[in-house]
C-alpha cells in the first residue's frame, strides 16, 4: 500500500502561523537538495566593529580652553610690533649746545653789560634754536626768566627746570615733547666755579621708534688759575666717568655742554669714553683733535654717527651770547 505525503500549499497557510522548517524541507521538490535554502534564507553572522573601522585608532587630546584677547591688549601687542619693527631701522635726531648767557650776565651790574638785556635775548635765542631746527638741545647758564621764555616760545619741555630748586635750572635740557617722551632723570655734581653744581642726566624714548637713550649736560669751570683748571679737569673726569656707566646700559649716550677747553677737552675725555664728536676729529691710533672747534661740545657714543655740523657764528647769533650756539644731525644705528 503506499502512502502518499500530503503538503499543505502554502499560499493557504494563515500569517499568523508560523513556518516550520522541518515542513519546508519535506515540501522541497525531489530533485532539489535537502540542504539547500535560498541564500536570503541564510542567517547572517554577527558583524564584528574591527571589521567596520577605517581608520586607525586616535588619541584623545583635552581641548585648550579659548580666550578672547581684550582689543587694548591686541592694540598694544600691534604697537610692541611696530616698535620692533622701527627698532631695526636707524633713527636721527638733531642735537645742540648752547650756553645762552645768562641774565644776570647783562643786567646792571653784570660783567656782560655790552650784551642786550636778557627780554631782548631770550626771544632771539628761542627763534635761533628754531631755526637750527634742533630736537634736544643742551643750554647751560639758562636762569629762570629765560628757562620760562624758551619753554613758551618753542613749545619744548625741560628737565631739570625747576625740578631742582629755582636755583639750579642752569644746565636744564630742552626737547620736543612731540618726538620724545621723557622716560628718567637724574644728576651728578661736580664742583663748577666756586661751588657744587649738579649736571643733568635725562633718559628719553623716541615716540616713532621706541627706541631709549641718554642725554647729559654739563659746564665745566672757566678760567686758567690752577683751582679753576684743576676743577675743570676733574669735571670733564666725573662726567667722562658718568657717561661710560650710562653706556654700559647698552643704549645710545650723548654728551653736551660748554667745556671750557677745546683739544685738551677732546683728548682727555674722548678716547676714555670711546665716543665720536660732531665737530670732528679722530682718536683712531691716538688723539687728533679737529682743526677748528669752539668750547661748545655735542659728543656721541660709538654707535651714534654725525653730519652737518652747525658752529653758528652769525651777526644775529653773536648779539644773543658769547658762545656759539652748535648743533648737528646725529645718526643712531639699528639696534644689534
Amino acid at each position: 500500500m503506499t502512502t502518499a505525503a500530503v503538503a499543505t500549499p502554502l499560499m493557504d497557510r494563515s500569517p499568523e502561523t508560523p513556518t516550520d522548517a522541518a515542513a519546508v524541507l519535506d515540501e522541497a521538490p525531489a530533485d532539489t537538495p535537502a540542504t539547500s535554502a535560498p541564500a536570503e534564507a541564510q542567517p547572517s553572522e554577527p558583524t564584528s566593529r574591527a571589521m567596520v573601522r577605517t581608520t586607525p585608532p586616535q588619541r584623545v587630546v583635552q581641548a585648550k580652553k579659548l580666550t578672547r584677547i581684550p582689543a587694548k591688549v591686541i592694540k598694544q601687542q600691534q604697537l610692541l610690533a611696530a616698535r620692533a619693527e622701527a627698532a631695526a631701522q636707524p633713527v636721527s635726531l638733531r642735537i645742540g649746545s648752547f650756553n645762552v648767557l645768562g641774565s644776570q650776565h647783562s643786567a646792571p651790574g653784570g660783567d656782560r653789560r655790552n650784551f642786550p638785556s636778557a627780554s631782548w635775548r631770550t626771544p632771539q635765542a628761542a627763534a635761533l634754536i628754531k631755526q637750527h631746527d634742533v630736537d634736544v638741545i643742551g643750554l647751560q647758564e639758562v636762569q629762570g626768566d629765560q628757562l620760562t621764555g624758551l619753554e613758551n616760545a618753542t613749545g619744548f619741555a625741560a628737565y631739570p627746570g625747576f625740578a631742582f630748586g629755582a636755583e639750579e635750572t642752569d644746565n636744564s635740557i630742552l626737547y620736543d615733547p612731540a618726538k620724545f617722551e621723557f622716560v628718567d632723570g637724574s644728576s651728578f655734581t661736580i664742583t663748577f666755579m666756586n661751588g657744587q653744581r649738579p649736571q643733568t642726566i635725562l633718559k628719553l624714548r623716541e615716540r616713532s621708534t621706541g627706541r631709549e637713550m641718554y642725554f647729559v649736560n654739563m659746564h665745566a669751570s672757566a678760567g686758567h688759575d690752577a683751582k679753576n683748571t684743576g676743577t675743570r679737569i676733574a669735571g670733564h673726569l666725573t662726567g667722562a666717568d658718568e657717561f661710560n656707566q650710562l653706556r654700559a646700559s647698552g643704549l645710545p649716550v650723548f654728551l653736551t655742554g660748554d667745556m671750557n677747553d677745546r683739544g685738551e677737552f677732546f683728548c682727555r675725555v674722548l678716547p676714555r669714553i670711546g665716543g665720536v664728536a660732531a665737530v670732528g676729529g679722530s682718536i683712531s691710533g691716538g688723539c687728533h683733535p679737529p682743526g677748528r672747534m669752539a668750547v661748545d661740545w655735542v659728543v656721541g657714543s660709538s654707535d651714534v654717527s654725525f653730519s652737518d655740523y652747525w658752529q653758528d657764528g652769525t651777526p644775529q647769533a653773536r648779539k644773543i651770547s658769547d658762545h656759539y650756539l652748535v648743533s648737528a644731525l646725529a645718526t643712531i644705528g639699528p639696534v644689534d
